[in-house]
């Protein structure tokens, strides 16, 4: 709906969130065991400063999905 052509509809599609935390292990190694794991991860890789409370709000928002 990007372009607002019918020939574009459908040509792009996001990655499913549903059920996500029954779905580990997590990236294309397996490396992240949990939904934490990748927390903590992009926490100090990308250097994000998540709070505590921010990560313990994610996760929880994460395994709502």
């Amino acid at each position: 709906m990007v372009t607002g052509r019918w020939k574009d509809i459908g040509k792009f599609k996001g990655p499913v969130l549903r059920a996500l935390a029954a779905r580990g292990p997590f990236f294309h190694d397996g490396s992240a065991a949990t939904l934490a794991d990748v927390i903590r991860f992009y926490d100090t890789r990308f250097q994000a400063r998540f709070t505590e409370e921010e990560k313990t709000d994610l996760l929880a928002f994460l395994q709502a999905l």
